[in-house]
């Protein structure tokens, strides 16, 4: 080879290795992360109706203060099962069924550089017993989640005393055994606050309109605008890696419309406010991530609705008629048009392990309907659909069952219209008993709902978990002393499995009980109607990741990032 080719040669591989420097990179999965992410933006109907993390309940307050205060327990949502974990605790252990030892964190500091140690966790935990009147001292407001640091009985405070035991221990006793105890600290009213910032917040809710809480999250909380936004900042020194996004912005917007629209323009991240409609005209389009949670994982909503009964009023006999006679199939395909999962029982799939899967519960069939109803000396099995009809029209029915509901609910609507055709099919008549929301949820002032509940038929309702325990479903509604128990239910058997399940604090175990509940309430008690769990959907723009879906709806934007797709 001749000088000249080899120059050539060697220029040719140097062009060939300085390319190869040059070449853009293929990154297999989901872009990297890149240095810089402005913000994520994310609708809602409404800003916080309360900073004060003791009385918070609603969504909007509470996936405000969710990113700004946390607790002492969670959950892995990035797993389908919710498993809980430690978080500002660092271990525990159960002395016995009324003492819980917890090891906290250590090098923790809340926003304004105060550190997180026993003291503040006790100062947390007392101030939750004095905002609730747990401790009985207190004569001001009282937050409205106070029933759920009572004990069933719905008088004795849950937590007796909570001690220290040097810097990074504490030791909570109980008045009474409660299982669910390490479930119901990782709601966020017993989050942890600063006691330096909030010094003057010990015995009043933190204001909205001035207030700022101060936690430990991965955002520090910056302001709240009436129907526009609410702004929260990251926090750079928090005590695991700082968030992706330095800014996150819920966005109030009035109406789903308007919502839809900005989503379209791509001026928010996720929409929540999505309608039925709207979710199909997202499917086709490249940039936006529908995930269908419920569809791939199985896991629908841990909501519950059903039809509640008037235990009182009705017997075991009369509601399994009822249950048999309502077709269960069409509320699905056709009121709710597919987009719920049959209800079984008050605890949904989303529960995870503590879901009994082999419950049968009731199935729409008219047969046994009518036999049920022949077995208390109604009609007879001979008799034509229009026979069974007639008698429900005579004036003379088998019974005069009243159904209440709230006008402008359209599911609700539709089910009177149901229901009342499915009745008379087994001799009864139905009722008509509408009334508006304002009248329905004040304390029976209409209705027969909230305490009036003597006067109940039968109505259709929802029930949410404020924490991820099935004892937080069971124990409202089947507890004969809980005044959400609207159903009137009073069963000793049912009783003693509650009792049983809040003082075994073994999991594995609780969780056999929760299962063996679900079948005593769906295959003998006949209390409810069950009927459905909504899916859970949720979309975003596509190029957001890390988004941690779940049967909660929880929403956690810790770790969620922007890949490299630009719009």
């Amino acid at each position: 080879m001749d000088r000249k080719n080899v120059i050539i040669a060697v220029l040719v591989a140097l062009n060939v290795i300085v390319g190869f420097f040059f070449l853009p990179r293929i990154y297999p999965g989901p872009p990297p992360r890149p240095p810089f992410i402005p913000r994520f933006i994310t609708s809602t109907s409404s800003g916080p109706s309360t900073l004060e993390l003791v009385d918070a309940w609603d969504s909007a307050s509470n996936n405000v203060l969710e990113q700004v205060v946390e607790t002492l327990f969670s959950y892995n949502f990035s797993d389908l099962n919710l498993p809980r974990t430690n978080h500002l605790a660092y271990s525990y252990w159960w002395k016995d069924n009324v003492n819980l030892h917890i090891k906290l964190r250590e090098g923790i500091l809340f926003h304004d550089g105060t550190p997180f140690d026993a003291q503040a966790a006790k100062w947390n935990l007392d101030r939750l017993r004095y905002l609730t009147n747990c401790s009985g001292s207190n004569k001001g407001e009282v937050a409205h989640t106070q029933s759920l640091w009572m004990l069933p009985d719905g008088r004795t405070p849950l937590m007796k005393e909570i001690t220290t035991m040097g810097e990074y221990n504490i030791s909570i006793t109980l008045n009474s055994p409660y299982a669910p105890l390490l479930n119901a600290l990782a709601y966020i009213n017993a989050g942890m606050i600063s006691p330096t910032a909030h010094a003057a917040d010990a015995e009043r809710f933190i204001d909205l309109t001035t207030g700022k809480p101060i936690g430990t999250g991965p955002f520090k909380y910056i302001r709240f605008i009436p129907n526009v936004e609410c702004r929260l900042e990251r926090w750079d020194e928090y005590w695991m890696a700082p968030a992706n996004f330095p800014i996150v912005i819920f966005a109030i917007y009035s109406d789903a419309t308007t919502a839809h629209n900005a989503f379209l323009a791509y001026a928010i991240d996720a929409n929540p406010m999505a309608s039925d409609q709207d979710l199909i005209q997202y499917e086709t389009n490249p940039s936006v991530s529908v995930k269908k949670f419920t569809d791939d994982s199985g896991k629908p909503s841990l909501v519950y609705q059903y039809i509640a009964f008037n235990n009182e009023k009705y017997n075991r006999t009369w509601r399994k008629a009822m249950s048999y006679a309502i077709n269960y199939t069409y509320i699905i395909e056709n009121l709710r048009m597919g987009n719920a999962v049959r209800a079984i029982s008050p605890i949904s799939p989303g529960f995870g392990s503590s879901y009994n899967s082999s419950v049968k519960g009731v199935d729409y069939n008219l047969t046994k309907a009518r036999e049920t109803m022949i077995s208390m000396g109604f009609g007879n099995l001979s008799w034509t659909d229009a026979q069974w009809i007639s008698i429900a029209e005579s004036g003379q029915s088998f019974a005069s069952v009243l159904y209440s509901y709230t006008t402008g609910n359209i599911f609700r609507e539709d089910l009177y219209v149901a229901l009342n055709d499915w009745f008379k099919l087994i001799g009864i008549e139905l009722i008509d008993d509408p009334c508006s929301w304002v009248c329905w949820i004040d304390w029976g002032s209409c209705c027969c709902f909230w305490y009036d509940y003597d006067n109940c038929g039968i109505f259709a309702t929802g029930w949410a978990p404020d924490y991820f325990d099935p004892y937080n479903m069971l124990e409202p509604l089947f507890n004969n002393l809980s005044r959400s128990n609207s159903a009137q239910v009073n069963d000793p058997t049912l009783q003693v499995m509650l009792t049983l399940a809040l003082e075994t604090t073994d999991d594995g175990e609780r969780t056999k009980i929760y299962k063996n509940i679900q079948s005593y309430i769906s295959e003998v008690g006949f209390f409810h109607a069950p009927l459905y769990h909504s899916k859970v959907v949720i979309n975003h723009m596509a190029n957001i990741y890390e988004v941690p879906y779940n049967s909660m709806g929880a929403q956690r934007i810790y770790p969620m990032y922007r890949g490299l797709f630009t719009i």
